[in-house]
């Protein structure tokens, strides 16, 4: 037949990945599920020659269980369910199994948060002071005072640029909510007027080539080592810029949209994160007030 009915569970994930994901999603997200494929599979290996309707939603909610023992951040968790519900659903329109055992599962409570860490404003100084000394500092800078993500800063051409207007139009994102226009504060403006138009990529590096992700992570390795900040990557940045907009009073829904997000609550609980020296400054409003 076309296709064993006693397919393994590790056959299928794999047989899924390959044709299905692949067809559907970025390469970057193709890779995310294949890693999140084999983390699974090293921490349940009976998987590998277990037939895919075996399982019950009990045995699956024992390896979220145990992959959360393992102590993985809960997003990574979260991962691990998409992808078993996914198969699932997928290997249920193929008639290979019959019900889904992935798809009612928890994430334990217990379960680690990965918080990604905003520069407070001091280090951001020392960030943007130790920036204006590098060839590529420039990028620094923009990227904080926009809130672009890595992938889609090296995306940015020159003709998604309108100068009368101060935008960018993002044309590839993420999700279908970071499809936006972005507009320029004068500063990233200016840096931007600056680039020399030697591509239709409106950043290149100091070879005259298209940014690329190397690009940036030797980058930022190199404002870790000038500050001290063994923290930084290019993401902290744009959890910087949220957290000036946030302490500077920002409409939450303005602030989502600006950061191409679809849900208000996700912008809030991941994104704004006051620091030390404001929560002090709102401290100081109470006493005024009282």
């Amino acid at each position: 037949s076309f296709m064993s009915k006693k397919l393994t569970i590790a056959q299928w994930l794999f047989q899924w990945l390959n044709v299905y994901v692949k067809a559907k999603n970025e390469p970057k997200t193709y890779l995310c599920y294949e890693t999140t494929i084999k983390m699974i599979l090293r921490h349940n290996p009976s998987y590998a020659y277990a037939s895919l309707d075996q399982p019950t939603e009990l045995q699956m909610q024992e390896m979220i269980n145990l992959l959360c023992e393992a102590n993985y951040a809960k997003s990574t968790l979260e991962k691990a369910r998409t992808v078993m519900k996914q198969a699932y659903e997928t290997a249920i329109r193929n008639r290979l199994c019959q019900h889904n055992p992935a798809h009612d599962l928890n994430i334990p409570p217990s379960a680690r948060q990965k918080r990604i860490t905003a520069l407070s404003r001091e280090e951001q100084e020392m960030v943007e002071a130790a920036a204006a000394s590098d060839p590529l500092g420039h990028f620094v800078i923009f990227f904080l005072k926009t809130r672009f993500r890595a992938s889609e800063f090296y995306q940015l051409t020159w003709s998604d640029y309108n100068s009368e207007r101060r935008t960018i139009f993002i044309s590839k994102s993420k999700t279908p909510q970071g499809v936006r226009y972005v507009p320029l504060v004068p500063e990233a403006q200016a840096i931007l007027e600056a680039q020399p138009r030697i591509s239709k990529f409106i950043f290149t590096s100091t070879t005259g080539n298209p940014v690329t992700p190397t690009v940036l992570k030797k980058l930022y390795a190199r404002m870790q080592k000038a500050t001290g900040l063994d923290f930084i990557t290019t993401h902290v940045y744009r959890h910087s810029f949220a957290t000036r907009l946030v302490e500077k009073g920002i409409d939450y829904k303005a602030l989502s949209q600006l950061l191409g997000h679809a849900d208000v609550a996700f912008t809030l609980q991941c994104y704004a994160q006051p620091d030390f020296l404001f929560l002090q400054d709102q401290i100081a409003l109470l006493e005024k007030s009282s």
